[in-house]
């Protein structure tokens, strides 16, 4: 005899062993460079999972930003340059103690002058609340000559060297920007064209005017105004401080 028949739940099953290859139908045509960089990077998110969390998107933004952004899967921090990431050209100590003047390097803002590192600027982004997000710029302003784009760039910490303008954002470096949250959209696009998967309430911008910031309500996103310790008329003066970046929901002013 060859025994008892097995029940369903005795019956072997295949086991899978790490490098074992899954049939999936047949191979999907290769895509050139160009294509392959605009493609979104795909999402193993199942359905209900996505809507759930969109559901829950408005009640995050309500709580602190920490949940928030563990929920959405990434942040952008967006910083104003001039007077965020720069202070007043020329001025350092006592007028702005923790500032630097960058010799020889031209700063066009505001009437001219030496390029001055607000202290922001000098200790970096990567120990800040912002240090574990994408980084973009929207500067009204034009960032300068050669010389001052290649210091912002590197207080960034982006090796990315193309600016962009507002009809054209193909980079997420902004300058000329007048109006501010068109702007920020398209470098929060241009992360999401290449996969980064952020939602608007994940995005954060920095700014040292108070009209800039409040361009914002009304939006997703979030804004904050910066330079608090004091300011040259409606802008400020020696520029962002690392203890104001905070990636809090919402918009707030001095």
């Amino acid at each position: 005899g060859i025994g008892p028949p097995l029940r369903a739940e005795d019956a072997p099953r295949p086991k899978a062993e790490a490098g074992d290859s899954v049939d999936i139908g047949p191979p999907l045509e290769p895509l050139d460079e160009v294509e392959a960089a605009a493609q979104p990077k795909a999402q193993a998110v199942p359905e209900a999972t996505a809507i759930a969390a969109a559901a829950a998107a408005p009640s995050l933004r309500g709580a602190n930003s920490t949940p928030a952004i563990a929920s959405g899967g990434g942040c952008l921090c967006v910083f104003d340059i001039d007077r965020t990431l720069t202070g007043r050209q020329g001025l350092g100590p006592p007028g702005c103690p923790s500032n630097e003047v960058q010799r020889g390097v031209y700063d066009d803002a505001y009437g001219g002058g030496e390029l001055t590192l607000s202290p922001l600027a000098r200790s970096g982004l990567g120990g800040t609340a912002c240090g574990g997000c994408r980084i973009g710029i929207v500067s009204h302003g034009t960032a300068g000559g050669r010389a001052m784009k290649d210091k912002i760039r590197s207080v960034i910490g982006g090796a990315d060297d193309h600016w962009s303008t507002p009809h054209h954002i193909h980079s997420p470096l902004v300058i000329g920007c007048g109006y501010k949250p068109p702007c920020v959209q398209g470098v929060l696009d241009w992360f999401n064209r290449r996969g980064a998967g952020i939602p608007p309430w994940n995005v954060h911008l920095f700014d040292d005017k108070r009209s800039n910031v409040e361009a914002f309500r009304g939006s997703a996103m979030n804004a904050h105004q910066i330079s608090c310790a004091g300011g040259d008329g409606d802008i400020g003066r020696c520029g962002a401080e690392p203890h104001e970046i905070r990636l809090s929901p919402g918009v707030s002013v001095c």
